[in-house]
């Protein structure tokens, strides 16, 4: 009996929803954090450099007296700029017999969709976690050295915890293999029947410990820092509340880089809430490159606690004290080192989103289909120049950090 395969009636649909659901299988950190949804398909689609508006809970200060007139406050939600600067693009020459029955396309996902999709998945990826890293000041370890034991990994959790990240399950620590590694090395004498520990055991990965659910990614970002030295520098102006940027004295043409963290003399990590000081230095982290000129880097632009601003007093205080002239600046790691940047995060720090673009019509395939948060369009047309059939895979999304201080790199 002659076999029946069916003629496929809906291709770009089922390859954009497989398409779909492959990439949201396989991001990691992406999967783990919170998504921006809700978004419509617009008569044009979103398109490359677009931005959108995002929230953040707002925060409020208690009072201690019965009369509150004097205290009422507004409900202020602060919004957080979103841009869709990550666009990535597979084109795919094949033919119609490739994809034209279920048993075809079939072979077809798995040949040619599957790596495809890996490849956007990384790019993605690698995309989001240097946005985080980039952002995020809370830092602990040793540079280059850092054993990834249940100290270790508490210090990141205690410091997400002072900074108010909610005390649920939502905790996650992504490291790389190699930080994997020293974290399982480090708790090899827990033997015994639990389902954790054996797996930790026997198949070399990290469960749920030390209050993280832990996952293993190769594509967490690698810091390198300036040129500047490690000591040495001291700030050379004395700050206001709100200032937005600082002086550092800087040697020759000497950098500071992006993602860069260092700590003042005299300015403390303070609570949230409460303003009480937590007794250790405020970690800064530079938010772009910066060069010395005429013995000073000027307008060093950073995030500290969360904020693009710092603040001593009043409800917005993020630190015990404003940087003072003279203030001593020291940068964690060493002068044009690279670490890799292990993360421990709660998933609301980071926001992802994922957006449709424009589906044009007269397409020979057009489709485009959401899964978990993560939207990939699917068109396919005859390319009358070369007499080819092409097929591209679109994904335009971008990420921001909602709360960097519910996030702590882990140096490796």
């Amino acid at each position: 009996m002659a076999n029946t395969i069916n003629t496929l009636k809906n291709a770009p649909g089922l390859i954009a929803k497989v398409a779909a659901q492959m990439l949201a299988d396989k991001v990691q950190f992406v999967k783990a954090v919170d998504k921006e949804s809700g978004f419509d398909q617009r008569v044009n689609g979103y398109d490359t450099g677009d931005t959108i508006q995002i929230s953040k809970p707002a925060r409020f200060t208690t009072s201690s007296t019965a009369d509150i007139t004097a205290n009422i406050q507004d409900v202020v939600e602060e919004k957080v700029s979103l841009a869709l600067d990550t666009r990535v693009v597979v084109p795919i020459s094949l033919t119609s017999s490739e994809i034209a029955t279920d048993l075809a396309l079939a072979g077809w996902t798995k040949r040619i969709l599957d790596p495809a999709v890996s490849a956007i998945a990384q790019n993605v990826e690698q995309a989001m976690l240097v946005k985080a890293k980039n952002a995020v000041a809370n830092t602990v370890g040793t540079w280059n050295a850092t054993v990834f034991d249940t100290d270790t990994m508490l210090s990141a959790k205690q410091k997400l915890l002072e900074y108010l990240a909610p005390a649920d399950d939502g905790f996650l620590a992504l490291l790389n293999p190699a930080a994997q590694r020293s974290a399982v090395n480090a708790r090899k004498g827990l033997f015994q029947a639990s389902d954790e520990v054996r797996d930790q055991y026997k198949k070399g990965y990290m469960g749920t410990a030390d209050g993280f659910d832990y996952l293993s990614n190769n594509l967490l970002p690698i810091q390198t820092n300036g040129t500047a030295a490690v000591t040495g520098a001291t700030i050379t102006t004395t700050s206001t509340a709100g200032a937005t940027t600082l002086a550092i004295t800087g040697t020759g043409t000497q950098t500071i880089t992006a993602g860069e963290v260092f700590t003042i003399s005299g300015v403390n990590a303070v609570h949230p809430i409460t303003k009480a000081n937590l007794g250790y230095l405020a970690q800064f982290v530079a938010t772009g490159t910066f060069t010395a000129a005429a013995g000073a880097y000027t307008g060093v632009t950073f995030t500290v606690a969360g904020q693009p601003n710092v603040y001593a007093t009043t409800s917005l205080q993020n630190v015990s004290a404003l940087p003072q002239s003279g203030a001593n600046v020291v940068f964690f790691g060493t002068a044009s080192g690279t670490a890799v940047q292990n993360l421990g995060f709660h998933k609301s720090f980071f926001r992802f989103a994922s957006v449709p673009l424009v589906l044009p019509g007269g397409m020979d395939m057009a489709a485009q289909e959401t899964v978990d948060g993560i939207t990939v369009r699917v068109i396919r047309d005859y390319e009358v120049l070369t007499d080819r059939l092409i097929m591209r895979l679109d994904v335009l999304c971008g990420g921001a950090v909602v709360r960097p201080e519910w996030a702590c790199r882990i140096t490796a």
